[in-house]
């Protein structure tokens, strides 16, 4: 490789985020890799964001900007920065986030030695104010499963991933080789929310050689109005259904299914239902979806209804739970609210609510008691409890439960993930 050859471009899409800029740019100017560029796509950023990148491209020649005169999101500066690369790999940074000094240097030597495709990694939280540690409650930091230390294809991976409900997109936790992306024409839905989704998904399932390494090089900030913390909106729908239709023509054309690529669907399949009622009562599909769009939009809401009439849903994610005496949710927030008052519907006993702590819980919930869950030796027989959280939190209480010999089920997401339950250590 010629000496001055950029190794890694790190792009960053910029839009309205002038108090965090600076610490981002910062921390990919610092790295202990200086053979790299940095692309920055301002996005018409309102604020003052343009003019930081053109004082810091003044004083550093491996910053390079593109601004945009219109508001394209994310995944279009995404895109544009992928075309304007010129590193033999690739990185994705928010520009609120920041990454570790040896980051880059540690992940192309990596990538270099195993002649990888991708790498997947962890990451470290940094909470601007301390009341917005619940929304960082369902974020992994770290993966806990067992990952053996070697390469992979992206979808055995990513199926791991999955059996040990650890499969994240955040595009923040992965470093691409660039031509596998531009080869297999894997680029980021644009003009759309969640685009991670349908990027990583892709990516995971056409890589040939992938890696993960248990090293939290990424740091993600929670910060308020962030698209991590900002109340559900009807985009949040509209962006979910666009990925769900992309993904299953993605599916269709490279004729790939199994366990990977419908999980990944699925996925989407329980967020589009979670963020279906606000969709509903605050939105016009006509206002959010193309003509094309809303043709697809009618035929889910036909196959929607068709599904609940044959009461499938009920058959097969509720009758289990109607056989036990009292239901335990484990659990106090949106989840656990949720599948309370679908239990109420169905005429489902629930005794309560257990929580790993008693800290920042309230002590009763729909006038139940909120229990902490180590103060709980028993159950009595017909009991059973059902984790009522997203599916990357289950990993704590399943073990607190196993531990326990309580017999349990699982939810993913809003619905009962029935082949996993119950389940309990003495079984």
């Amino acid at each position: 490789m010629h000496e001055n050859m950029k190794k890694v471009s790190v792009i960053i899409p910029v839009y309205n985020v002038e108090k965090y800029l600076p610490a981002c740019l910062d921390s990919v100017l610092g790295q202990s890799l200086q053979e790299l560029e940095c692309i920055c796509i301002d996005d018409a950023s309102p604020d003052s964001c343009g003019d930081i990148l053109d004082e810091y491209a003044a004083k550093d020649e491996r910053i390079r900007v593109l601004h945009l005169t219109e508001n394209h999101m994310q995944g279009y500066g995404r895109n544009r920065g992928l075309e304007m690369a010129e590193g033999k790999y690739v990185y994705f940074l928010d520009s609120d986030d920041m990454i570790t000094s040896n980051a880059m240097e540690e992940l192309y030597q990596l990538a270099e030695r195993d002649e990888l495709d991708g790498i997947y990694f962890d990451s470290q939280i940094l909470l601007e104010t301390e009341d917005l540690a619940r929304f960082a409650e369902s974020y992994i930091c770290v993966r806990k499963g067992d990952y053996p230390d070697e390469v992979f294809t992206g979808r055995e991976l990513m199926e791991l991933f999955m059996k040990n409900g650890e499969w994240m997109v955040y595009v923040q936790r992965q470093f691409w080789r660039r031509d596998f992306l531009l080869e297999n024409e894997v680029f980021s839905p644009e003009k759309t929310e969640h685009e991670d989704d349908l990027f990583s998904y892709m990516a995971a399932l056409l890589a040939k050689r992938v890696r993960y390494v248990r090293k939290d090089y990424f740091i993600r900030r929670y910060r308020s109005n962030s698209v991590m913390t900002r109340p559900l909106h009807p985009k949040d729908f509209a962006g979910y259904f666009r990925i769900f239709i992309k993904m299953i023509e993605f599916a269709d054309k490279h004729q790939i299914s199994g366990t990977g690529v419908d999980g990944g669907i699925y996925k989407i399949f329980t967020l589009m239902i979670n963020h279906l009622d606000v969709f509903d009562t605050e939105a016009d599909p006509a206002d959010w979806f193309t003509p094309e769009e809303q043709k697809d939009y009618r035929l889910f809401r036909v196959f929607l209804e068709s599904y609940k009439r044959l009461n499938s849903y009920d058959m097969i994610l509720w009758a289990p739970l109607a056989s036990y005496e009292t239901i335990w949710l484990y659990g106090a927030g949106r989840f656990a609210r949720r599948t309370y008052s679908r239990l109420q519907k169905r005429n489902i006993r629930v005794g309560g609510f257990f929580v790993t702590s008693a800290e920042g819980n309230p002590e009763r919930l729909f006038g139940l008691p909120v229990i902490p869950i180590e103060t709980v030796d028993s159950l009595a027989e017909g009991d059973v409890v059902v984790v009522a959280m997203a599916s990357n939190m289950h990993i704590g209480p399943e073990e607190i439960l196993k531990q326990k010999g309580f017999p349990y089920f699982l939810f993913f997401n809003d619905d009962l993930k029935g082949p996993m339950g119950p389940q309990s250590e003495t079984e």
